[in-house]
């Protein structure tokens, strides 16, 4: 069996699918994945192929807000929807490209259309496999909603017409079923592959089988490097990071972390991101390690708080090494995931004045680890984490949904 995998050109979006697509290596499947250059190792230490995307249909990475901060999420929306239009423009390309591979079938992204379209335009089943909750629950949309203020940013307008345009013209020339914006975050394949366990998943009751919660899929990425793991041997580790979005260059917030952290019994990890040059920070704290990127897995492993930005992989991967978290929210769905969090009992949230505070950082992270009650609720949703399935279930149910539409999809191409 030969699976295509498209996600959006992004580490929050690619590194949960890695999980899968090594247990569909390691039962004999054949697995390829559309990215850019930058996921071809992490892609083929998985055992995958990889083919490549054109560098445009990824979301820049440098982009600041005022004062080289980190950009407002009024620029990443006009972004984000500028990358989505242009993937429906070229999948028609791209699905004369993936057409000599000759697929037996399609995982994407919703926030990937094209790989929806180049199923379609191959006549491929299709699953989808989502990197956050399912949308469509009325709760997310509303809390979604409070993101935008009402309205999107103005600057989006020009995106989404062309947006709405290619997906018109996909439709009339192609037959692909047009889905609006809204659509495309509903809308449902015969497989919907969720990485939440259901008890996670707000309105949980209003989604039907189709929907497979099967919690995280949590493995080392092969992406540890020179990174010194023997130093956190022996001391409580406090791991500190934003993920890995242009969200994540917020210099003040970091310097907070030096003051209430410093000198401390900690062994603080702190990840800063690709475009933050730590030396911007000032002095690095003796009890401090400072890296643009780091492996994340391995650090959690070793863990006792995590201070994190609450994006769903890093919310996931945390909770399964039973880990608290403290979550600075920025965008999208990660002040959800604080409210999920703080509301289970399984960690807390941070306001930005909050952020920026030491003692309020200092002493959140002290209650959560010293508090009892956090490990014990810890304890008990981590056995829910791993009862979930993960890679492995998600593969028995991809390999059985392709195999039983195959010969139908096929012969409708």
């Amino acid at each position: 069996m030969k699976i295509l995998f498209f996600p959006v050109p992004a580490h929050g979006h690619v590194n949960p699918m890695l999980p899968l697509a090594r247990e569909l290596v390691s039962r004999g499947d054949e697995v390829l994945f559309y990215v850019t250059p930058e996921f071809e190792a992490v892609v083929r230490a998985t055992g995958a192929s990889v083919r490549f995307l054109d560098k445009a249909l990824s979301i820049r990475e440098d982009l600041s807000g005022p004062g080289g901060g980190p950009p407002r999420f009024q620029q990443i929306i006009p972004e984000l929807l500028g990358l989505m239009s242009l993937g429906l423009r070229e999948a028609p390309r791209m699905a004369e490209q993936a057409r000599a591979e000759k697929a037996d079938g399609v995982v994407y992204d919703p926030i990937a259309p094209w790989g929806r379209a180049i199923a379609h335009l191959l006549g491929v089943p299709a699953a989808i496999f989502q990197t956050s909750f399912a949308m469509s629950s009325p709760w997310i949309q509303r809390e979604m909603k409070k993101t935008f203020n009402g309205r999107p940013p103005l600057a989006a307008l020009r995106p989404l017409l062309e947006m709405q345009w290619n997906a018109l013209m996909l439709e009339l020339r192609h037959g692909v079923p047009r889905l609006g914006m809204k659509g495309m975050f509903a809308h449902a394949e015969g497989l919907n592959i969720i990485p939440v366990p259901r008890s996670y998943q707000p309105d949980a009751e209003l989604f039907d089988a189709r929907h497979l919660f099967v919690g995280p899929a949590v493995a080392p990425r092969g992406d540890s490097g020179d990174f010194p793991l023997e130093q956190l041997e022996g001391k409580p580790v406090l791991f500190v990071s934003l993920g890995t979005s242009p969200m994540n260059q917020q210099p003040d917030f970091y310097k907070a972390c030096f003051e209430a952290f410093r000198d401390t019994r900690w062994q603080v990890v702190m990840a800063c991101g690709k475009n933050l040059d730590p030396a911007r920070l000032g002095p690095t704290p003796s009890n401090f390690i400072v890296r643009q990127r780091v492996p994340q897995v391995e650090i959690l492993s070793k863990a006792r708080v995590f201070l994190t930005h609450g994006g769903m992989n890093s919310t996931m991967e945390g909770l399964w090494h039973g880990v608290p978290l403290a979550v600075f929210p920025q965008f999208g769905d990660q002040p959800i995931n604080a409210a999920r969090v703080t509301n289970m009992g399984l960690g807390a949230t941070l306001t930005p004045q909050d952020a920026l505070t030491p003692r309020v950082l200092r002493e959140t992270v002290e209650r959560l680890d010293t508090d009892p009650g956090y490990r014990t609720r810890m304890a008990g949703f981590q056995k829910e984490l791993q009862e979930a399935g993960g890679q492995r279930r998600a593969a028995d149910a991809l390999q059985a949904y392709v195999a039983a539409r195959q010969g139908p999809s096929r012969r409708a191409a």
